[in-house]
């Protein structure tokens, strides 16, 4: 159903090159660069990409340590299908305000913090273009996104959630055992270090164990994160985990979940390594109107999985947000 948008999908070979010489001189006759200041005074940015008569406003809520420009391809896509497109970047990520020093380190205090961020723009970016508005969230930027959408229902109309953080994969400890070491390094005045296997920046990537499937997709982004140290969050610290536990056991409250009413479409990859599935599948029984797609030969990252899923993935996202 997407082809008859007849949107230019870019596929594996020369992808780079394409994003470059096509993608990103069309994406900049849209953008417009901003900021605005969050709860708390701090400065937030942003890119708008807005058309004329646009079918809607989509809101993308990114992943961790990822920014705004990793998102070009799928802008490219929504811009095709009609839509404005607005991508903030959450704070200690890109060029947004961060608490510590060090770039490398992701620190948050309350996931609470990126939704009352979100809500101001919401109100002060997007609601004036009065149009449909619609989230789709990636990842931790899913754990934002449902946290927003139980306690402000009635500020989206749809809502997409790929792979999106209802809990994390910690590694080899048990998650509770995890979660409340967080907790305790937190109380002791130790949240702002590196949780147990986080670390800093490298210039080398290792693509086979990245959540991605398409090589010259990973090789696009990660040379962005090369060219701008603003890019280069790399490693959770502990009053980041801490929250992040604190805002997945309020995502998954039943009573919370049941607050969201309006139609919401998930996303959830065989491969998936970074968060649990198993949870997704839970909170997705219990939404009021909802679809689960699942995408088994994907990784974390569905939209830069290989060809046939990416595809799929694509196929199912633009018949929702254009047919459903």
């Amino acid at each position: 159903m997407a082809g008859q948008i007849k949107i230019a999908y870019l596929q594996e070979k020369d992808f780079c090159m394409r994003m470059k010489e096509q993608v990103e001189p069309y994406l900049k006759t849209y953008r417009r660069r901003g900021r605005f200041r969050g709860y708390d005074g701090v400065p937030i940015f942003y890119y708008s990409y807005v058309k004329e008569q646009a079918r809607g406003c989509i809101v993308i809520s990114h992943g961790f340590s990822e920014f705004a420009e990793k998102y070009n391809e799928l802008v490219f896509y929504f811009l095709q299908a009609g839509y404005s497109v607005f991508v903030p970047e959450h704070r200690g990520h890109g060029s947004s305000w961060r608490k510590l020093k060090e770039p490398d380190k992701v620190y948050v205090k309350s996931f609470e913090q990126y939704v009352w961020d979100l809500r101001i723009f919401m109100n002060r970016i997007v609601k004036p273009y009065d149009k449909e508005a619609v989230l789709f969230a990636h990842s931790m930027g899913g754990a934002i996104g449902a946290l927003y959408l139980e306690k402000y229902p009635k500020d989206f109309q749809k809502a997409v959630l790929s792979s999106p953080m209802i809990q994390m994969k910690v590694g080899n400890l048990p998650y509770k055992a995890a979660i409340a070491i967080a907790h305790v390094c937190s109380a002791l005045g130790l949240g702002s270090i590196y949780a147990a296997g986080q670390h800093g920046f490298t210039e080398q990537t290792c693509f086979e164990k990245s959540s991605s499937l398409s090589k010259e997709r990973h090789q696009y982004a990660y040379e962005k994160r090369l060219q701008n140290r603003r890019y280069q969050t790399s490693g959770a610290v502990y009053a980041w985990v801490s929250a992040a536990g604190k805002a997945a056991a309020y995502v998954r409250d039943v009573k919370n979940i049941q607050k969201i009413r309006i139609p919401v479409l998930l996303f959830a990859s065989g491969r998936e390594h970074m968060v649990n599935t198993e949870e997704i599948c839970r909170f997705a029984g219990k939404l009021q109107s909802a679809r689960l797609v699942w995408l088994l030969d994907a990784k974390h990252e569905p939209f830069h999985a290989g060809e046939r899923e990416r595809m799929y993935f694509y196929n199912e996202l633009f018949r929702y947000l254009l047919f459903e």
